[in-house]
């Protein structure tokens, strides 16, 4: 059903990071985790954050940056994916400011196609990765939608994150299957139930992973992320739960 590799995106447990960097990625590994995704380097160097991954037996897959940075720095952005060995950079939103309107999000969608044009000839893959606010629609179109469509599917791809997708109402599946060829790295992250919206750890939630994990190997989907903005109790108790249910899938 799942049969795709999985990774951890640091920022679940960035609690612990901020405390004790080498002691947390050493737990993760234990946790279940080979792979993760980058959400920040806490104060070091990107070459010092990938030797302590390296020393903690965990391979980074892709690593979250800003708007900002790819659009006027794309040159930096294709340096970091090369010193982590990432093909992906992923998007992490969009400030408001920028898109009030349609034409603003037509824009941004513009400045990450020339963006992710330069980074795909650096060897990198751009990706955005949404929350809920961009299903909201616009004359009848999502705001995603929107935004992607400016971009050629070569140069930006997405990251569906598939707890935000939810909790705007719409259907995770529907969204996979809309962008098949075109969402390399899926957010595995669970919702406690509809009336809360909380967050929870895969598997025990209300979202169908036998059908997300069907649509995702339809979708050609590659990689599956897990990622739990907050958690009931300890985050890397939570991260080892995630991690024990998408091994058995």
């Amino acid at each position: 059903m799942g049969r795709l590799p999985f990774a951890l995106q640091l920022y679940t447990v960035r609690d612990h990071l901020e405390k004790d960097l080498q002691g947390t990625l050493r737990k993760v590994k234990e946790a279940g985790y080979s792979f993760v995704e980058i959400g920040g380097t806490y104060g070091l160097t990107n070459a010092a954050f990938k030797k302590l991954l390296d020393d903690a037996g965990l391979r980074a897959i892709s690593a979250h940056t800003g708007y900002d940075d790819v659009t006027k720095n794309p040159s930096d952005v294709i340096e970091m994916t090369r010193v982590f060995g990432v093909r992906y950079a992923v998007i992490g939103g969009i400030d408001g400011r920028l898109t009030p309107d349609k034409q603003g999000w037509l824009a941004c969608g513009e400045a990450l196609d020339e963006a992710g044009a330069k980074l795909r000839a650096g060897g990198a893959q751009l990706c955005y990765h949404n929350h809920a606010h961009e299903f909201q629609q616009i004359d009848g179109e999502y705001k995603l939608d929107i935004l992607m469509s400016a971009a050629e599917p070569e140069n930006l791809a997405a990251q569906i994150d598939t707890f935000w997708v939810q909790y705007a109402g719409v259907d995770p599946v529907k969204v996979i299957d809309k962008y098949r060829g075109r969402c390399p790295l899926l957010h595995i992250k669970d919702m406690k139930d509809a009336a809360s919206k909380d967050f929870a750890e895969v598997g025990r939630g209300i979202l169908d992973w036998r059908e997300i994990f069907s649509a995702a190997i339809v979708a050609e989907t590659k990689w599956y992320i897990i990622e739990q903005d907050t958690c009931p109790g300890d985050s890397l108790d939570s991260a080892a739960i995630s991690a024990a249910f998408m091994a058995l899938q």
